[in-house]
């Protein structure tokens, strides 16, 4: 007897999106599946996976924020397109989920696992890009001088682990509009507000290297 071939379902592309939202919502981030407990036992959640066929099969518990929010993941990433064209470098998740967007059906499986992740990239992209143009447009000129002993309050506008070295290196804006950059043993959230004690080491392309750097408050 021959079994009959199972047919992937389709689902509208921007449904998925607007679904994949409404998973991210509920988490309030991106649950894995496999990583469901996510530090307890008290309070299974469902992966984002789970919950994108569930908003799917109810999608009358979508809110209109999910709608808007999948209109401006496609945009995003839409706009990712000039930064291929002009030569720029842009991740193999990234092309991939480009490819899926010029789309207008998804199919169930892997597509769709790969577009339910969207909305942690989204973001996270759009507090980089934010993060990015103020580092970029920063009027404060120079923190000090080559060797100075310096103190001032920042935010943090990125935190990057290097492997090669062992520490996070730390873009930031001082309260002045001064953009700065320093490597730190722990990792600093985005937006982290902090005081901290360095020297000046190198400055260039407007922004001021720190080293020797403490958090004092």
């Amino acid at each position: 007897m021959v079994r009959a071939k199972t047919v992937a379902k389709n689902y509208p592309t921007m449904l998925v999106l607007a679904a994949a939202n409404a998973a991210y919502r509920k988490n309030q981030g991106y649950v894995k599946p496999g990583y469901e407990l996510a530090g307890t036992t008290e309070t299974p959640r469902k992966s984002n996976r789970e919950l994108v066929y569930y908003y799917l099969d109810n999608t009358s518990e979508l809110i209109e924020e999910d709608h808007e929010v999948a209109t401006k993941i496609k945009a995003w990433y839409q706009g990712k397109t000039f930064k291929i064209l002009s030569g720029s470098y842009v991740s193999d998740f990234d092309h991939n989920v480009l490819k899926m967007l010029e789309q207008e059906e998804t199919p169930e499986g892997y597509n769709l696992a790969v577009l339910a992740s969207t909305p942690g990239s989204y973001f996270t992209g759009i507090q980089r890009d934010v993060g990015e143009s103020r580092v970029k447009f920063a009027q404060g000129g120079y923190l000090g001088t080559v060797g100075d002993k310096v103190e001032t309050k920042c935010e943090v506008m990125k935190c990057i682990y290097s492997q090669k070295w062992g520490v996070f290196f730390v873009t930031a804006i001082t309260d002045n509009d001064q953009a700065i950059f320093f490597s730190y043993k722990e990792e600093i959230s985005y937006g982290k507000c902090l005081t901290i004690k360095g020297n000046v080491k190198r400055q260039d392309n407007n922004t001021t290297q720190l080293n020797r750097v403490k958090v004092i408050a």
